[in-house]
């Protein structure tokens, strides 16, 4: 079962305010034969989906789901293809959606990884372990992970990270074109943004409560850029990463999220892994952007 409009299961979630909110799966029998090597990989056979809804017995349900909201998905390139050929395939009907892809963000917000495939970026940014090729796990991944990189690279919706990146939105349109999400060709010039910063002052204050000291910045600075604070680190002889991990002995939260996580709003999932961490014994400390700033003095 290697033709594009044959699928046997779908998964979808959906995120508001930076959490999920809503899961859907199902399998899908696809009225064709089984590849022995796609059932090697998924794991579903025609005895799993005997008695499953079609995908156009199932696509009222699905057209809800994707109507009127972005897509994310990781190696979106061909999930789409797969949701388009299925449209085409049936005859369905599909007032069109924008989506964005994981995968290539991904690069972009993490240069240098070895691989980008779902189940490694999972392990280098310690999401929750997943059953890979589950088509509902990976969704819930998925999600993870395009949250990360809006955190990671300070971006704070779909439009922005693409035009952070110089990524145009990729779209299916109502009358089945559709383009895809690809970079601008005014962004070829552009560098991504990279954790590789180097000092720019030849000698280090040892004494430093920075020095040596693994720090990571969740929110929205408001006395500086994100860059700015992360090379005033370095500068000090500190080390800044993406990611909260048990390593990590800062996290330092812009002054207005802080607030709001005082008042007991919702906490990026960096906070959140800070406060586990530190309840566990771990060395991290959260720094809110006053405290920080006066660091730095």
């Amino acid at each position: 079962m290697r033709n594009r409009s044959s699928v046997c299961a779908i998964g979808l979630v959906e995120v508001k305010d930076g959490q999920i909110v809503r899961e859907f799966y199902s399998l899908i029998n696809p009225q064709d034969s089984f590849d022995p090597f796609c059932t090697a990989i998924h794991g579903i056979t025609a005895d799993h989906v005997t008695d499953a809804p079609t995908f156009s017995e199932l696509w009222p349900t699905l057209r809800d789901w994707l109507a009127s909201r972005p897509l994310v998905a990781h190696n979106a390139s061909f999930d789409m293809s797969v949701l388009r050929s299925c449209i085409e395939r049936m005859g369905l009907t599909f007032e069109g959606c924008s989506y964005l892809c994981s995968y290539l963000l991904s690069k972009r917000v993490w240069p240098g990884l070895p691989s980008y495939r779902l189940n490694h970026m999972a392990r280098h940014l310690k999401l929750d372990t997943f059953k890979h090729h589950d088509a509902l796990e990976d969704a819930r991944t998925a999600a993870l992970l395009f949250l990360e990189c809006l955190e990671a690279s300070g971006s704070t919706e779909c439009q922005d990270i693409a035009d952070r990146f110089g990524y145009r939105l990729g779209m299916i349109h109502k009358d089945g074109s559709y383009q895809t999400f690809t970079a601008s060709r005014s962004s070829s010039s552009r560098k991504p943004q990279t954790l590789n910063l180097r000092a720019t002052v030849d000698h280090f204050d040892p004494s430093h409560q920075l020095y040596e000291k693994n720090v990571v910045f969740t929110g929205t600075l408001g006395g500086m850029t994100r860059r700015e604070a992360m090379q005033k680190v370095v500068d000090l002889g500190g080390r800044c990463s993406d990611a909260v991990a048990e390593q990590t002995h800062y996290l330092v939260i812009g002054q207005k999220d802080y607030m709001k996580h005082l008042e007991g709003l919702k906490s990026s999932r960096k906070l959140q892994k800070a406060e586990k961490l530190a309840a566990m014994g771990y060395p991290v400390t959260v720094l809110p952007e006053s405290d920080f700033l006066s660091l730095l003095g």
